[in-house]
């Protein structure tokens, strides 16, 4: 099952969101992320949160379209967000449409909750329709193919942990069995190769985040 979770928050592309939500199977709103699916053209199947930042205008919406709300307290020990991962089956296919331009402690606590979960086995990614942030959780390893435009990407490599044994494929600068240390810009900026529409990366051991993002 594709499932996809609207977080909200400024700067996200309604047009690209709109696009991956019309692949998924089950549409949920965590709280004010029922802003942006509205924005984007969608009615999701569930709306969840404790519904103190949702517009009065689009939970008026959602009810005249009967979408079911799910209402938690406000004082709970889990973000909306978190609750609606939490939700999901375990095997569920889960992106995550969130804000890396809003409150930077959301963005950080949503990179944190997908490297996690994807720990934990999770298939999970996070994106604004602009922005991709993949986790990593070695071993692990990812492919990505088809990019449009490739060569104004920039794919940056975030290590969470200490990070053993990274090697890339198809990007311009190469790493070869490396490690990655928390705090180090060693794997900042980089593209990828030329005449390449794709890219490979690999991980022996700890946790990182694959950040794509468009470049100048």
């Amino acid at each position: 099952m594709r499932a996809i979770i609207f977080a909200g928050g400024p700067g996200i592309d309604p047009g690209r969101v709109a696009d991956i939500a019309s692949s998924c199977d089950l549409v949920l709103a965590a709280d004010s992320g029922a802003n942006v699916a509205a924005a984007c053209g969608i009615v999701p199947d569930r709306i969840v949160g404790d519904m103190d930042s949702i517009d009065p205008e689009t939970r008026a919406f959602m009810e005249s379209k009967n979408v079911p709300f799910e209402v938690y307290p406000s004082e709970k020990d889990m973000t909306d967000t978190e609750i609606c991962v939490k939700d999901l089956p375990e095997d569920a296919e889960i992106t995550i449409v969130c804000s890396f331009y809003g409150r930077p402690d959301h963005a950080l606590s949503i990179m944190m909750l997908a490297i996690r979960e994807h720990a934990e086995g999770r298939d999970i990614t996070l994106t604004d329709g602009v922005n991709d942030f993949i986790p990593m959780c070695g071993p692990d390893e990812i492919s990505i193919s088809g990019l449009q435009e490739p060569e104004s990407l920039i794919i940056s490599l975030i290590p969470f942990t200490e990070v053993k044994g990274v090697t890339t494929e198809g990007l311009y600068y190469k790493l070869e069995d490396s490690d990655l240390t928390p705090g180090s810009s060693y794997s900042i900026s980089n593209r990828v190769g030329k005449d390449s529409d794709s890219f490979r990366i690999a991980v022996k051991h700890g946790n990182m985040g694959v950040m794509i993002v468009p470049g100048n």
